[in-house]
This record gives C-alpha cells, sequence and structure tokens, in this order.
C-alpha cells in the first residue's frame, strides 16, 4: 500500500530494551501484555488506555516522557489510547509488547509502532491516514460521479488495500482475530462510502437520483453481521452500520410509506434499529449516535427533541448514555433563538476572569470556539473571522479556546500569531462550558445580538451559506436600531 504520508524518524534503542524485558520468558509471553512507549512535547503527564467501559488504566510518563504498562489476562481486541484531547486505536493481544512515540505536534501523521503486535498496528494507522485522504476527496467531488465511475474508482482502492493486506499477512503472523479486524477496517470503509454515495444522492435530489444505481450496487449488504461481538468497537463497522440504517429509512419512503417530517424518519430508524440489531452494545451505541445528531441538526424546537428523547429512551438499555442524553437535551432546549445565551465564565489574555455576557457590545457577536491541537483549524478559523470582521465591522468576531489545563500554552498561541487579545478567551470551566453551549462540532459559531439573545445557536463558520446569514443578520439587526 503507497501511502504518502510524512513519518517521523525514530530512535527505537531505548524501546528494545522494553521489548527485551517483556519477551523474557515463555510464561511472560502467555499471560502478559505489554504496552509502552514515548510522548514528544506531552500535553498531559500520563496516557489512558481503555476499552469502552470495560476497562480502563491510566499511565504516568516518566521524567523522559515514557511509559510502560503490563496487563495480566488481557481480552483480546481493539482498545484506545488517549493523550489528551486526542486519541487513537491499538490493537492488542495476549503476548504482544506494543510500543509507540508521537509527537503530539503531528498526533496521528507521527504515530509509530515497534516491538511485537506492531505490524498489524501500523497497518491499521496507515489506513487510517489513508482514508482521512480519501474523504476528503470524496467530499469534494466523488459523490458528484455517476454511480458506474464511483464504484469502479472504490474497487480500484480496495484492490489496493487488499493487496497491501496480504502483504501484511505474508510478513506477520497474525491471529485470526487480528486478520478479521486489520481486513474489516477497509472492507467497511468501502461499505460505508456507498452507503455514503446513496445519501448523497438522496438529499441532493431525492428518491429519483438513486435509481440509476445497480441492483449489484449494495450486494455486499446480504452478508452483513448485524451483531459481531468482535467488530463492535471498529470505528468503519460502527459508521457504516449507522449510515445503512439511516439509508433503509429513505429507502422506506421510496417505498410509499413517506413520513411527513424529520421527527418520524427519525423514530422508523430508531425502531428499525431497535428490531434488527440483538447485539446490547451495538444496538446501544447506534441509537445513542442517532439521537445525539437528531437533537443536534435536525430538532427545530423543544417539542421535537422531547419526543425524540421520550422514543429513544423507549428502546435504550443504557443507563449511562441515556442519563447523557437527557442533559444534552437539556442544554438544547436552553440554545433556541430568542433565548438569552447560558451566561460563561471567561479568562482574558490579562488573567482576568470576565463574564461571557459583559462581551456582547455590538449590535450581533459571533462566538466561536477552537483547540490549540488542532493547528490547521484554528489558523483558518482565525483567518476567516478576521476576513469576515472587515465585511461586517457591526458583528464582534470573539475567540474562545475550548482546552482544559491550557493557559500558558493557549496565551503562548495567540501571541506568536499576533492575534487580536481583545477578542481572544478562554473557559474558566471547559467542560462545564462545553457541555451548556454544545460544543460539539469545531466549526460550531453561536450569534447573539447585544442583550444576550440567541440569534442562531449553531451555524458553521466554514460553510457556504454563513457569510449570507451574516448579511441577513445584520440587515435585520439595522432595522430594528
Amino acid at each position: 500500500m503507497q501511502f504518502s504520508v510524512l513519518r517521523y524518524f525514530i530512535q527505537v534503542s531505548f524501546l528494545s530494551c522494553f521489548v527485551c524485558s517483556c519477551g523474557s520468558s515463555d510464561k511472560d509471553n502467555k499471560e502478559y501484555t505489554y504496552f509502552g512507549g514515548e510522548i514528544v512535547n506531552p500535553n498531559t503527564n500520563y496516557v489512558v488506555l481503555s476499552k469502552g467501559y470495560d476497562y480502563r488504566d491510566t499511565i504516568l510518563l516518566d521524567k523522559n516522557n515514557r511509559f510502560l504498562h503490563k496487563i495480566e489476562n488481557l481480552e483480546d481486541g481493539l482498545y484506545s489510547f488517549k493523550h489528551n484531547p486526542e486519541y487513537q486505536v491499538v490493537l492488542l493481544e495476549k503476548g504482544d509488547s506494543v510500543l509507540i512515540r508521537l509527537n503530539t505536534l503531528e498526533f496521528d501523521e507521527s504515530l509509530v509502532f515497534t516491538g511485537k503486535g506492531s505490524g498489524k498496528n501500523n497497518f491499521l494507522i496507515d489506513l487510517f491516514l489513508q482514508n482521512e485522504i480519501e474523504r476528503e476527496h470524496l467530499k469534494r467531488t466523488g459523490f458528484m460521479q455517476s454511480a458506474s465511475y464511483f464504484k469502479k474508482n472504490q474497487d480500484s482502492l480496495l484492490n489496493i488495500k487488499s493487496a497491501a493486506f496480504e502483504k501484511l499477512i505474508d510478513k506477520n503472523e497474525l491471529s485470526n482475530l487480528a486478520k478479521k479486524l486489520t481486513q474489516a477496517s477497509f472492507i467497511f470503509e468501502y461499505y460505508m462510502r456507498h452507503e455514503y454515495y446513496f445519501t448523497s444522492r438522496y438529499k441532493m435530489k431525492g428518491p429519483d437520483a438513486t435509481k440509476e444505481l445497480s441492483a449489484s450496487f449494495f450486494n455486499y449488504r446480504n452478508q452483513i453481521d448485524f451483531n459481531d461481538d468482535e467488530l463492535k468497537r471498529l470505528y468503519s463497522y460502527n459508521w457504516f452500520l449507522n449510515c445503512y440504517f439511516t439509508n433503509a429509512s429513505f429507502a422506506n419512503n421510496e417505498n410509499g410509506l413517506q413520513h411527513n417530517n424529520d421527527l418520524e424518519n427519525f423514530i422508523y430508524k430508531l425502531d428499525l434499529i431497535n428490531n434488527v440489531v440483538e447485539h446490547s452494545y451495538i444496538k446501544n451505541n447506534l441509537l445513542r449516535r442517532s439521537t445525539i445528531r437528531f437533537l443536534l441538526d435536525d430538532s427545530k424546537n423543544n417539542e421535537e427533541s422531547n419526543n425524540a428523547l421520550k422514543h429513544y429512551l423507549s428502546v435504550s438499555t443504557s443507563n449511562r448514555s441515556q442519563k447523557e442524553l437527557k442533559k444534552l437535551a437539556r442544554h438544547i432546549s436552553k440554545l433556541r433563538p430568542n433565548k438569552i445565551i447560558p451566561d460563561q465564565d471567561l479568562i482574558t489574555s490579562k488573567g482576568e476572569t470576565v463574564k461571557l455576557s459583559s462581551l456582547f457590545s455590538k449590535p450581533i457577536t459571533a462566538l466561536y470556539f477552537w483547540s490549540i491541537e488542532s493547528k490547521d483549524h484554528y489558523v483558518k478559523a482565525h483567518e476567516k473571522a478576521t476576513y469576515l470582521s472587515s465585511l461586517y465591522p457591526g458583528i464582534d468576531f470573539i475567540a474562545v479556546n475550548i482546552d482544559p489545563d491550557q493557559t500558558k500554552n493557549w496565551l503562548k498561541t495567540i501571541k506568536r500569531h499576533g492575534y487580536n487579545l481583545d477578542n481572544e478567551y478562554e473557559f474558566k470551566y471547559p467542560k462545564c462550558s462545553s457541555e451548556e453551549l454544545v460544543i460539539h462540532y469545531r466549526n460550531k459559531v453561536i450569534l447573539v445580538d447585544q442583550d444576550g439573545k440567541i440569534i442562531n445557536p449553531s451555524t458553521d463558520l466554514f460553510a457556504s451559506v454563513f457569510e449570507k446569514q451574516l448579511m441577513q443578520y445584520t440587515q435585520l439587526a439595522s432595522l430594528e436600531n
């Protein structure tokens, strides 16, 4: 697999010592698994290794920003490791001695695995990076292609990845589970893109746009296991299932059972998931994701949100997710247009604490949000805000940093880039404020008037419609004044 991804040159002599010590006896190989490595430019002094709600370990870094964790009687499968705020997956099996090295400035791009079990994990991270590149290309042009050309292109990419998979299993002695997970990672990505193609065409032109799809376009659907326990934490598997059920609800509309609105369509989708999927973890994950999406993007008022939540609670069996979505619905209910925005404590560039409500000095204020860990995003966000400020002097663009425990780095960043310090703030209580203002998307902008009344609770800084919205709101503000 020819992936043109910049990788860091790594020094692994100290890691080799770990590997040697980890594999010192047959008994160790059978009973223990090791996970360790080095974090360059760490954000915190620890990493967290977890497997859903079943397993979670916080591992401290030493003075050299290295760590080594020994696990007894490990349950084979996919784990996630997090170094706040970034995370990635690692495939661990009994007897592995997996070691990582990464630089937080380029978290995914710099990540390299060494040691026993590294081959399958380097394959997965390379696949992850390549898929990101291909998805961006698809967003720009891919879904506008004819169905035949789209399928031909995706078949070609699948063949390349299948060939790389064959090389992987030729060079590495992989277990059946490792083979299944690594192969499923690109197989379900392939399936998912076909589902996205259907979704995109349907949303652009309605049911007629999907009639060009041949009977063979979705042949893979006949072999899907909706209850595969070994794949339950695989991103591409879960994302595919979510897309599949969305499209199944669209297809139901085509069959003459047209739903009158988004809420009815959402309820049909939840019922379909509940009836088809038996595995409790997979089912609850799909129900949760679908409901969050509806509450954030599709609910038009509190009545719709309450009805959606009520139906979700009737089919979900996850107490944890139920509590989470109840809280989300409460916060969303307070962010409807014409409501006063929930006040928050902010820290200024001078270290002073101020109230969010004290910042609304112009007819319209646009609040946008960013994280130090997403450099490409915050640079573009500030550039876009500066550009729009010049076009709309009656609008204040306020940048709010959402990172926890990053005040020093935040100050260094905004000063290094020469940003206007009068318009730069950070949350004093990032977790609570992010929840109350429902910051689920990094492109999110909240527009408020001079009295703190919400004009638009969730628009997109980079959306093509955003400038039109600003023009409309500015004209309305002028008329009111």
